[in-house]
Order: C-alpha cells, then sequence, then structure tokens
C-alpha cells in the first residue's frame, strides 16, 4: 500500500466492549470496512448507538479494535497522532486562554508558534473572529467557541480532522452558518474531513461520500457519492433525491436490524 497523507482505511473492523456490570459484552462494530482518500469530505450517519462515535474514536486512536485493521496513511492506527485532530461536539476550549491563545496553543505546545505565528491570524479571520480575537470564551457564543474548536484543530495542520457531532448543540441557523465555516476551512486547507452526525441534510449539504451505518452492532448499511457542486441548494430536486434515498436506507438498516434480533 502507498501511504499517502490523509488516507484512512477500515478493514473488517469489530469492536466488542465488555460490560463488567452485567457481566456481558457489547458488540458495538461488526465487520466494518470503507476507505476515505485524502483530502476527502467524508459523512456517516446513523441512528444513536449504531457505533458511529466509536468508529471515530478508532481512527483517532483513543479506542482499539477488536478484530480488524485501521490504518492511516498506510501504517496500522496505535493510539494517538497530531496528524489527526478530533473535534467534539462540546468546545472544550481554556476558559483562561482568550481566542487567539486558544487557537495557538497547540503550535506552542509543538514549539512551532515562532514560525507560523501568522497562521493564527489568518485562521481568527477565517472564520470570522478578528473582532474577538482578545476575548475569552465565555463572552462568546455557542457557534463562535465551536469556530475556535475548528481553528484550534485546523492551526496544527492535521492531515485527518476527525468532526464528532461538532454542530450538534446548536440552534438551526448557528448551525447552518456553521456548515458554510467547515467548508471554508475544508476547501482552504484540504484536511481529509470525516464526519459523524445524525443530520441527513448536513451530511447531504457538506459530504463528498456518506456511509450509512446500521444500528448496533454497527454495519455499513449503505455508501452513497454525492456528485453535486458546491454550494448544494437545499431545496433543489437533486438533494431531495439523495435525502430520500438515504432515508429509505436508514429505514431498510432498522427493518434489517429488527429481523436480525427475532
Amino acid at each position: 500500500m502507498t501511504a499517502r497523507a490523509g488516507h484512512i482505511s477500515i478493514k473488517d473492523v469489530t469492536k466488542i466492549f465488555a460490560r463488567t456490570d452485567l457481566n456481558a459484552t457489547l458488540v458495538a462494530l461488526e465487520s466494518v470496512s470503507m476507505e476515505i482518500e485524502p483530502t476527502e469530505f467524508v459523512s456517516i450517519v446513523g441512528t444513536s448507538g449504531c457505533g458511529k462515535s466509536t468508529l471515530l474514536r478508532i481512527i483517532a486512536g483513543l479506542e482499539t479494535v477488536t478484530f480488524g485493521q485501521a490504518y492511516c496513511d498506510g501504517e496500522p492506527i496505535s493510539g494517538t497522532n497530531p496528524k489527526r485532530g478530533l473535534v467534539f461536539q462540546e468546545h472544550s476550549l481554556f476558559p483562561w486562554l482568550s481566542v487567539r491563545d486558544n487557537i495557538a496553543f497547540g503550535l506552542r505546545a509543538a514549539g512551532k508558534f515562532k514560525s507560523l505565528a501568522g497562521l493564527v491570524d489568518k485562521l481568527i479571520s477565517l472564520v470570522g473572529l478578528s473582532e474577538f480575537a482578545n476575548s475569552y470564551p465565555h463572552q462568546l457564543s455557542g457557534g463562535m467557541r465551536q469556530r475556535v474548536s475548528l481553528a484550534r484543530a485546523i492551526a496544527v495542520s492535521p492531515d485527518v480532522l476527525l468532526l464528532d457531532e461538532p454542530l450538534g448543540a446548536l440552534d438551526s441557523f448557528t448551525r447552518m452558518n456553521m456548515q458554510d465555516e467547515l467548508l471554508k476551512l475544508w476547501h482552504e486547507h484540504k484536511n481529509t474531513m470525516i464526519l459523524i452526525t445524525h443530520d441527513v441534510d448536513e451530511a447531504i449539504y457538506l459530504s463528498q461520500r456518506i456511509y450509512i451505518m446500521s444500528p448496533r452492532p454497527g454495519r455499513i448499511a449503505g455508501e452513497i457519492p454525492l456528485r453535486m457542486s458546491y454550494p448544494r441548494n437545499r431545496s433543489s430536486s437533486e438533494f431531495v433525491n439523495v435525502r430520500n434515498e438515504i432515508l429509505r436506507k436508514l429505514d431498510f438498516a432498522k427493518e434489517e436490524q429488527v429481523e436480525y434480533n427475532l
């Protein structure tokens, strides 16, 4: 396999958790395989508890697989790596640091701040927070705080940016604006983006490809390539047709799961 920056390969991955409280095991993922190309924007959709976040944590190196293998750039994933950045639903900013210092934190930790100080101001401008560069998290709205989180993750130039429902706590209007911010960051920095979301419209609006997961144990129930140009019109017939196709596949996955459990 030829290593390419930002290439993710998931091969027949199964993840089983021990439930010591019930003296039992829980199969979170079963025989999951996917290939994500460098600079590609991919979303993973599915119902709560289907293993989406577990899969993302495996790619991040925060969880190990039970069976199968996960690769980044041709190398087995074993532990975290700055090449793979992670943004959670909660912003997790340092409350005692300003916007500028939060974004610069990773660069300072890596000893790169002096050579890349201009990048911080560029990112602040890119996410529309130039007037708030010296503000603190408690002085910002939820959408602003999440913009800072995204800029902080981008600042260290990860090859892969993993997004675990990063917009889930926002109101619908702010969420749509933040989707545009995400696209702006992606087009500017050419990272591989992997987004976990419950929001089908969000996945269609952002992604080049969508994986659909079945309820637990999580399996790949479908894969949909999107060939619509950006920016996308949420009310276009093509957008609506893709939405309906995804919803049908999600319903089919649920029905299949009920039959499996019986």
